[in-house]
């Protein structure tokens, strides 16, 4: 065994028997998570870790971003599998990613009957056994970060040997899913190569603008410099485990001078989830005095009661163009109830100092906290219309496996089926007491607001679509500095803000008529041939879409998995359940929410094997084309 290998495998496997793979050949796949190729998705940096661990411990690894390859995955898959020789095929991914990697193992089983399937990522690490049983044929799970547990679990797994004495494993073992002993020690974060990007398709990506919170550059790049936090808000789960660490700054320029070489980057994305910790400044302000040379514009995460006008100075300095902060409410109350540690006045003082020097703002203000009321909710909403400037997002708190709260909802019985609750996507829950009434008033003021307080570019707005890419170009000049802008190939249906390039300002995307028009003549078409139509799935930018149609109830059917929006109006429409595909006998769905696409057609598939149709949203644009 090699130096590299031994520093690599902590634990000594017994010597017993146990899975063995003939063929020494391990594929790590990327979940397909766009809803069209060359779409810009959030690159998953730890499979591009695991992939260099194993790689340096000395195993044959080959990888597929299924985000860069067009066609089935089930004829992807088959075909990699038999050139390649593969014994193993391992993915990942969060929680909401289910279908899209539930796909992957189908295919590859399918394909290849005694393949073993590893899954790892915050799926597997939040909820073990749930998730396990949901996967139903992974052989293993690595639980937490892989980096070391994965290359041990190939070395076992190569030589025959019993993978037991690694902790950090789940094994399905006689029909049975069982976690192996002890927790694994926390990577040591400066000891392991940096990510595989090139093997990942990476440099492709690099192509595509993220138009995302506060990202419009062409070559943003991630970098994680440090990992978990030492925070316990009660909606978060900490896929790298509890333990807080950072790296020094020399191995993070390391990196950063290696991806200024090697991709040209001009947007630093900092992937840490959280980039300063109370009051210890020296390492940012050692970070900003380094980067300032560069030129990149880069992002972080902060807390807004950690804030002074000396560090948003010193960021400003700096390039950095956007601060991401956890706003999350508006009122005492939900802060205290959440955890947060933080209270309105930081926001207030934060915001205000960071609008004011011209750093952009990303943040999110997240409804439905088990203490939450309708006055609650008020107050935040009225705050937040208040502060408009500072264009912050509005959401419902997701129930994650793992976090604080879906732990009190399982207990409760508000979660009743864990196993069909991953299955379902993490559907809303109803945490709160408040009335069904007031929680629909509060979802649907989430959903309208948005659009109805925002700023769309003012000036002469010009636009061009790509009907076939289901993005468009628009030109406007932004409504705080004036400066003109060019946002290219925006996402329909997903870009929601548009930032300038000057100031940060964020501006809502607008939906061109036509837009609405090709939806409504491709909805008929769909009527035409399989009767009324389902749109499964419902947010902000959808809602607004909808709210322009003029589709009849009789045609069309809005639905959703999350019963707590079940009742909200959309126009004349009214969200059902949907246990009215077969009540209906629908036969046509269109996912609306078309990031989620990919991991909802399989499931969706599978749970209405009589749909003759499923489509997402943009695939009625190119249906008008036809």
């Amino acid at each position: 065994m090699t130096e590299q290998m031994q520093n690599l495998l902590r634990f000594i496997p017994a010597s017993r028997k146990f899975h063995k793979v003939t063929e020494r050949n391990h594929l790590l796949v990327v979940p397909r998570i766009v809803n069209k190729i060359g779409d810009w998705y959030q690159f998953p940096m730890g499979v591009a870790y695991v992939s260099s661990c194993a790689k340096k411990a000395g195993f044959n690894v080959h990888t597929l971003n299924l985000n860069h390859v067009e066609g089935s995955i089930s004829d992807i898959l088959e075909k990699v599998i038999k050139e390649k020789q593969i014994g193993t095929v391992s993915t990942g991914g969060v929680t909401g990613q289910y279908g899209a990697i539930k796909e992957i193992f189908d295919a590859a089983k399918k394909h290849k009957k005694n393949i073993l399937c590893v899954c790892g990522g915050g799926i597997i690490s939040s909820a073990p056994e749930t998730a396990m049983a949901a996967l139903e044929i992974c052989a293993y799970g690595v639980i937490g970060e892989a980096e070391l547990t994965f290359p041990s679990l190939l070395h076992c797994l190569e030589n025959g040997e019993n993978p037991w004495s690694i902790p950090g494993l789940i094994i399905q073992h006689n029909g049975k899913f069982t976690k192996t002993a002890g927790e694994p020690e926390p990577v040591p974060l400066e000891e392991i190569p940096y990510p595989d990007y090139e093997s990942f398709n990476f440099r492709d990506l690099l192509n595509s603008v993220p138009n995302t919170i506060g990202m419009s550059e062409y070559n943003t790049l991630p970098i994680v410099t440090g990992r978990s936090c030492p925070f316990r808000c009660t909606f978060c789960f900490h896929p790298s485990g509890q333990t807080f660490r950072q790296r020094s700054l020399d191995d993070v320029f390391r990196e950063i001078d290696y991806m200024v070489a090697e991709f040209g980057v001009k947007y630093l994305s900092i992937q840490d989830e959280l980039f300063l910790f109370g009051k210890k400044t020296k390492r940012l302000k050692e970070f900003c005095d380094r980067i300032k040379p560069y030129g990149i514009k880069w992002l972080a995460q902060f807390r807004t009661c950690d804030i002074t006008q000396e560090i948003v100075d010193l960021l400003k300095e700096s390039n950095c163009a956007t601060m991401a902060f956890g706003i999350e409410s508006a009122d005492d109350r939900i802060l205290k109830s959440m955890k947060k540690g933080i209270r309105v006045h930081h926001h207030d003082r934060a915001l205000k100092m960071v609008y004011k020097s011209g750093i952009g703002i990303q943040g999110v203000l997240i409804f439905g906290d088990p203490a939450e009321t309708r006055e609650s909710a008020q107050r935040t909403f009225d705050w937040w219309k208040a502060n408009r400037q500072y264009e912050l997002q509005l959401s419902a708190i997701i129930t994650y496996p793992g976090s604080p709260v879906y732990k009190d909802a399982v207990r409760d019985g508000l979660i009743p089926e864990p196993v069909k609750f991953i299955k379902d996507g993490c559907p809303l829950i109803k945490l709160t007491k408040m009335s069904h009434e007031d929680y629909a008033w509060m979802f649907g003021q989430i959903l309208s607001l948005p659009r109805m307080m925002h700023s769309m570019p003012e000036g002469q707005i010009n636009y061009t679509l790509d009907l076939a890419n289901s993005s468009i170009d628009l030109t406007g000049e932004c409504v705080q500095c004036h400066a003109s802008n060019r946002w290219e190939k925006n996402r329909l249906f997903v870009t929601e803000t548009l930032a300038c390039v000057q100031c940060g300002r964020k501006h809502v995307s607008p939906i061109p008529n036509e837009i609405g028009n090709i939806i409504e003549h491709s909805i008929s078409a769909l009527n035409s041939e399989y009767g009324k139509v389902a749109i499964w799935g419902i947010n902000a930018y959808i809602y607004a879409l909808l709210e322009k149609l003029d589709l009849d109830p009789a045609d069309m059917v809005i639905v959703d998995k999350s019963e707590a929006r079940v009742g909200l109006s959309v126009g004349p429409h009214k969200i059902e359940s949907p246990s009215v595909i077969d009540r209906e006998r629908i036969k046509c769905i269109v996912v609306s929410v078309v990031q989620y696409y990919a991991g909802l057609r399989q499931p969706i598939l599978d749970e209405y094997p009589e749909i003759e149709s499923l489509v997402s949203i943009s695939d009625l644009l190119s249906m008008a084309k036809t």
